[in-house]
Formats: C-alpha cells, sequence, structure tokens
C-alpha cells in the first residue's frame, strides 16, 4: 500500500500535517478538552471522588445522574485519572491520533476514488480537495472533536466494504480493522449506530444479490461486528439502569427532538436550548410545567412526548420544517466550535451544488448516466445523517458524516461523463 503512494504525495501531506498540527494547538495553547467533553470530564472527576456518575445541577443546587452525552468516553477519563496521567495529556493524545485518522482519511478518499475507476490525478487531486475542505482543515478538524477520528473512520470502513462487495476475499486484517473501527467510533458518537446499522443492511442485501459464494464471510463479518459492539455498549446499559432504571444508552435523545420539533425552533441546534429565559425553556415551562422536578431520564422522556405532541397538532408547520432542515443540510454553513455565528464558506458551495448537480444529472440518466448499486454505499451514510437531521436538528458537526460522499460523488460523476463522452466519440 506505502509504495503504491506517488513520490509527491508525501510532501504534500508533510504540509497538511504541520498545518493541521499548527492550528490544533494555536487554536487550543491550554490544551482544553470541549465542551462537550469538559462536562463529560466532571464526571469522571466526580465519580473517583466517591459522588457517583453524577453532575451537579445550578437549578437543584445538588449533584444529580448525568447520562446524557457519550459514557464511554467517562470510562476512559476515569481510567486516565486513575493511571495518574494528567489531562493535558489526553488532549495531545487526541491531537495525535487526529493527525494520524487524517492522514488515514486522505489514503483512503484516494483508494475509494480509484475504487470507482477515477485516474490518478483525479483521485488524488480528490483526496486533496477533502483534506482542504472547510470543515476538515479548519471548522471542526482543527478542533478538540472526536469526529476529527470518526470520520477518517467510516470513509476506511465504507471502503473496506465496498471492496468486499466487488469480491475482495474476506481477509483477518480487514475483519478486523473494520470491526475494530466501527465499535470505537459508535462508543465514541452514539449516532454513528444507525448510520453503521444502515450501512451493513444495505452491504448485507447487496452481497446477497450478487455473490452468493462469499455470503458467508459476509453474515460472519456482519455478525461479528453486531456482538462486538452490543458487548461493548452492555456497560453503558448497566450503568444507567443503576442510575434511571432503564437500558438506555444516552438521556439525550428526547432533548434533541424536542430542539427539532416546536414553535420556536429553525431547524437547526439552538445554543441557549438550556437557558433559563430562552425561548425553548420558555415554551417547555408553558406546557409542562413540571419539567423542573424531573430526573434527566424522565425529562428526556417528557420532551419527547412533547415534541410527539407538537408534530401531531402542527403537521403543516412540521412539513415546512423538513424543507427548512433540508435546505439547511445543504447550505454553506459551517459549525462553529465556539457557539458563534455559523460561517459559510464558498469552497463548502461549490461542492455542495456540485453534489445536487451530480445527483440531478445521474437522475435525469443525463448522457447515460445511472446509479450503481454500490453508490448505495458510498450514499447511505450521508442518506442517514440527513435523516437524523429531519427527525432531530440540522447539526453541522454530525453532516461532517455526510460530507465525505458530497467531496466524491461530483468527482465520480464527472469520470462516468468523460467516459461517457469517449464512448460517443469512438462510436461516431
Amino acid at each position: 500500500m506505502i509504495k503504491s503512494i506517488p513520490r509527491f504525495v508525501w510532501p504534500v501531506a508533510l504540509v497538511l500535517v504541520v498545518l493541521k498540527l499548527v492550528l490544533l494547538i494555536h487554536l487550543n495553547p491550554g490544551l482544553e478538552w470541549n465542551y462537550d467533553e469538559r462536562r463529560n470530564g466532571r464526571i469522571a472527576d466526580n465519580y473517583l471522588a466517591g459522588r457517583g456518575y453524577v453532575q451537579y445541577d445550578a437549578t437543584w443546587q445538588q449533584f444529580r445522574p448525568d447520562a446524557f452525552h457519550a459514557s464511554f468516553p467517562v470510562f476512559v477519563y476515569i481510567a486516565w485519572q486513575k493511571a495518574g496521567l494528567p489531562k493535558h495529556r489526553f488532549t495531545l493524545l487526541v491531537f495525535a491520533l487526529t493527525l494520524a485518522t487524517y492522514m488515514l482519511g486522505i489514503l483512503y478518499v484516494q483508494r475509494t476514488l480509484a475504487y470507482y475507476g477515477v485516474g490518478p490525478i483525479g483521485s488524488w487531486g480528490g483526496a486533496g480537495l477533502w483534506a482542504v475542505y472547510p470543515s476538515v482543515v479548519y471548522y471542526i478538524g482543527a478542533y478538540f472533536w472526536y469526529e476529527n477520528l470518526t470520520v477518517p473512520l467510516l470513509i476506511l470502513v465504507v471502503y473496506k466494504l465496498l471492496r468486499l462487495y466487488s469480491g475482495r476475499p474476506l481477509r483477518l486484517v480487514d475483519a478486523l480493522i473494520i470491526v475494530g473501527s466501527v465499535t470505537i467510533s459508535c462508543l465514541l458518537r452514539g449516532y454513528l449506530l444507525a448510520i453503521y446499522g444502515l450501512l451493513f443492511a444495505a452491504w448485507l442485501f447487496l452481497s446477497l444479490q450478487v455473490k452468493a459464494r462469499s455470503y458467508r464471510a459476509v453474515w460472519q463479518l456482519s455478525l461479528l461486528t453486531l456482538v462486538l459492539v452490543s458487548v461493548s455498549h452492555w456497560p453503558i446499559l448497566q450503568k444507567n439502569h443503576q442510575l434511571f432504571g432503564a437500558y438506555v444508552l444516552s438521556n439525550q435523545a428526547g432533548f434533541e427532538l424536542l430542539q427539532g420539533h416546536n414553535s420556536v425552533t429553525e431547524g437547526r441546534f439552538m445554543y441557549d436550548w438550556d437557558e433559563p429565559k430562552a425561548p425553548l425553556s420558555q415554551f417547555v415551562h408553558a406546557h409542562q410545567p413540571n419539567i423542573d422536578s424531573l430526573d434527566q431520564y424522565q425529562e428526556g422522556k417528557a420532551r419527547a412526548r412533547l415534541a410527539g405532541y407538537w408534530i401531531r397538532t402542527h403537521l403543516g408547520d412540521e412539513v415546512q420544517l423538513w424543507f427548512r432542515k433540508t435546505a439547511l443540510f445543504f447550505s454553506p454553513e459551517n459549525f462553529i466550535s465556539d457557539a458563534g455565528p455559523t460561517a459559510y464558506h464558498p469552497v463548502t458551495a461549490v461542492v455542495h451544488l456540485a453534489f445536487l448537480l451530480a445527483i440531478v444529472l445521474t437522475s435525469v440518466h443525463y448522457s447515460g448516466l445511472r446509479f450503481y448499486r454500490q453508490d448505495l454505499l458510498l450514499l447511505l451514510p450521508l442518506v442517514v445523517v440527513w435523516l437524523l437531521s429531519l427527525v432531530f436538528f440540522v447539526g453541522f458537526r454530525w453532516r461532517y458524516f455526510a460530507e465525505p460522499a458530497m467531496v466524491m460523488f461530483p468527482i465520480i460523476i464527472w469520470h462516468r461523463l468523460q467516459l461517457s463522452s469517449r464512448s460517443r466519440r469512438k462510436d461516431a
């Protein structure tokens, strides 16, 4: 694999890695964690202090059980501190892994494009475009976010599944890479359970259609992944059952569902959702006056019921929200880590327009274009993230998982158009 990389790639890759490292350190000289992980870090601190998995609640002025964000990082932070390691070293570890997976993402974007037949210039050019894409190089990629680890792993897994779909024998090393990547990704970002679940379902279906001889290996890999993901999440389910009496991975879903379905939403993440005087809090208290007396699990359930009630009684507004969320999803906005105003970027706009044009041209079979079965595997993460945006709200941090497909698919369609043009000239 390494020997097949052209020599010109190495100095470019070195420059990109240095740039990313400089940005990581420059934008976070104190080696701080992001606000979600600071919350998880406080829970780890409270656990080590003997209080349990709790967070201080200013409203109640006491420590209360907390299972809002992913629990796996809390387990990691507890183990890290038990080993006597300082928090800033963990930040450095995440930065190092960010750089490593960044290079992995570049490599597998190139390999994915090459799988689709794109030549070296186009495939390495596409990899370079992803490497300098606004969200990758700055808006998310230059900060402490676990998306920087899980997006490149998604690119890798999709490539591996594409190759297996095309008939490559399942090697043990590939099985371990796929299973490990999926498991760690889902532990870090729970919504990836939906993405990988549907991705593997589609892969199983496609493999059944065209690769009956290798279907046993397909089932074995799928079952192994399912088992390992399930086993790795069991301690989380047990911990939350002890805290709230329910086997849940997180209490967050109900909170986010209400964010996306209420009379004051704009269809995007609301940074002031938990502020008492903010519109959403006023909306919640008007419909659920006793909301502050509930524990976190009960509150999540109450918010989910309120979201369901609002949808049933505002069907016209709900349909309008779908269109608004879709427009937001494909807008050239980018995530801002410090919760400032969302930024537009011309490169994001061009890529999104190119992607939508590629979808339209393929849908109308322009110049003989059509969707191929393997296109489903490439595009499915984007489709799932878009659907999650309709169910919840548009979050430009989870749209990150859709962006590799937005970058690659127009390049693939351009390659197919070139092949079609050459074929017509040859026939003429």
